[in-house]
């Protein structure tokens, strides 16, 4: 496999283009013509009908916009490819994928547990989460992420991806969207643990309302955990107005 389309070219599309360039011939699509950014880049802009022609197909689009894609072009993606997201959650888009790409196309689930502010000075060592959900040859894969991109591979299922991913980044980017939103100031008298907030406010402030969205609500697991953490804090404060 050679060929890697990728539909959607955000901050991560831009950002992943720079280590897959030198082992892919790689295509890009999206949106908003952002011709010139790939053509900056190095790799070739291209038509999403084009895109879902190459060896290897990834999603990196929104989990909240990938039906509508795949309604409309996962009946044109090749028997023999290799089809692949890069979303935040995975038991949706797998799901997805299985019902609108051929039979035969092969789906392999992936989430890198970093991004372009995390990975800005090198990805090695860095995790990444692969989930094989329709597929003889996950090994492949793994084998590139752990002995090129010197990632840490773990792989799981879709339902412990989520499951752990409920707490990891649905209940840290709960606090940090509240912290944000609140503006905590930063001050002089500060103490590390208050530090970490303002760390928190400061890592996933910038983060886009679309990533926010399937963070919380494309994740089955995501809103038991928020309900959860919300009714220990009304329990802190019926206690600490009691006392």
């Amino acid at each position: 496999m050679r060929s890697i389309g990728i539909i959607g070219f955000g901050s991560f599309g831009q950002f992943m283009v720079s280590h897959l360039k030198p082992f892919f011939d790689v295509f890009v699509t999206d949106e908003v013509n952002l011709q010139k950014d790939a053509e900056q880049l190095g790799v070739v802009w291209d038509s999403i009908e084009n895109i879902v022609t190459k060896d290897i197909v990834v999603f990196c689009v929104p989990v909240q916009y990938l039906e509508s894609i795949l309604i409309k072009y996962g009946h044109n993606i090749s028997p023999s490819a290799l089809v692949t997201d890069v979303s935040s959650v995975k038991v949706k888009p797998i799901e997805l994928m299985k019902k609108y790409v051929p039979e035969s196309t092969e789906i392999i689930g992936i989430h890198p547990l970093f991004g372009p502010q995390s990975g800005k000075n090198g990805i090695e060592g860095l995790n990444i989460v692969v989930c094989p959900a329709r597929t003889n040859k996950p090994h492949l894969l793994n084998r590139f992420f752990r002995s090129v991109l010197k990632l840490n591979v773990m792989e799981r299922t879709a339902e412990k991806h989520d499951k752990q991913m409920a707490y990891v980044q649905a209940l840290t980017h709960f606090v940090g969207r509240a912290v944000n939103e609140m503006d905590i100031p930063d001050v002089d008298q500060k103490t590390p643990a208050y530090q970490y907030l303002l760390d928190i406010k400061r890592n996933l402030g910038g983060d886009s309302y679309d990533l926010f969205l399937t963070i919380e609500k494309e994740n089955p697991f995501a809103r038991e955990v928020r309900e959860e953490f919300i009714k220990e804090l009304g329990s802190l404060n019926d206690e600490l107005n009691q006392n």
